[in-house]
């Protein structure tokens, strides 16, 4: 993929093998505008946050930021930690086995070891998020509060030690289902995961028999002008979301719906029931 000195990428883009992101040949790009989509098209408005002191979004005191920086450190260092403490205790206690040369049992307690340890990243993480944080709501909160800075190292954990580690080998199953409702998601029987991408747990419901293909995302928060902004994503009933759909916060799907992969659900939109869309942003979808 090439990419011209005047079209820089911004945020996540995707393209084709071999494809080329080329310098913009329609209307002129002017500071502050925002575009979205493929072919790009303008967004006439977009919501501003404002109300906020300077000292919590663009201009943090120093002790804001030793602060961060300290729960920073705690997020980056402990899911590594934990896994190498974790293997290395794992190790030594299979080693006595091993100078038996009784490999069988060896391969037992390693297997039995990695279970344990999988279950136990998951309640560690549940119990961090419900312990410092609580049930998600919806809310605006400047980058600089601790609020921020703590969900951001639950998300973390999250996504470090308790997917890879244990939720990843539940996707497609049943269970999976179960634990992120443990995690205070709002999910229905019969319901089809086959992603972890959730952060704000509480924000997330999902009805009966719905289906979430290879990882699609509720997204319930994005950054903008420095203000963290949570919302709930409804996904009705008997509903689908084909591969690496994204439905932004605020936005609700309609029983029996279906969209298409790769589509994008903008925030505050609503699909009305039983109808099919595809695209970034998502339009109707005509065979």
């Amino acid at each position: 993929m090439k990419s011209d000195p005047h079209a820089p990428p911004l945020g996540e883009v995707r393209c084709p093998p071999g494809g080329r992101i080329s310098s913009w040949d329609g209307p002129a790009m002017k500071s502050g505008d925002t575009w979205l989509g493929s072919p790009p098209m303008l967004l006439p408005a977009r919501e501003v946050a404002s109300g906020f002191p300077e000292h919590l979004t663009f201009a943090p005191s120093p002790w804001r930021r030793v602060a961060r920086g300290l729960v920073e450190a705690f997020r980056i260092a402990s899911p590594h930690a934990l896994v190498i403490a974790a293997g290395y205790a794992m190790v030594l206690d299979a080693m006595p086995l091993a100078e038996e040369g009784r490999w069988s049992a060896v391969a037992l307690e390693l297997c039995i070891g990695g279970v344990v340890f999988g279950f136990a990243t998951f309640l560690f993480v549940a119990l961090f998020k419900w312990l410092l944080l609580g049930r998600y709501r919806k809310r605006s909160v400047p980058m600089w509060t601790p609020f921020v800075w703590l969900t951001e190292a639950s998300t973390n954990m999250y996504e470090g030690i308790a997917v890879p580690w244990f939720l990843r080998y539940l996707r497609g199953t049943p269970w999976l289902s179960d634990a992120l409702n443990l995690m205070g998601c709002k999910i229905g029987r019969g319901v089809y995961m086959d992603t972890t991408d959730i952060t704000e747990f509480d924000c997330v419901s999902i009805g009966d028999h719905s289906e979430l293909n290879a990882l699609c995302c509720p997204q319930t928060h994005l950054f903008e002008d420095r203000v963290m902004k949570v919302d709930d994503v409804v996904i009705g009933s008997r509903v689908t979301l084909g591969p690496r759909c994204t439905v932004l916060y605020g936005a609700r799907v309609g029983d029996g719906a279906q969209l298409g992969p790769l589509t994008l659900v903008m925030k505050g939109e609503s699909i009305p029931a039983g109808t099919r869309w595809h695209g970034s942003p998502a339009a109707p979808w005509r065979n």
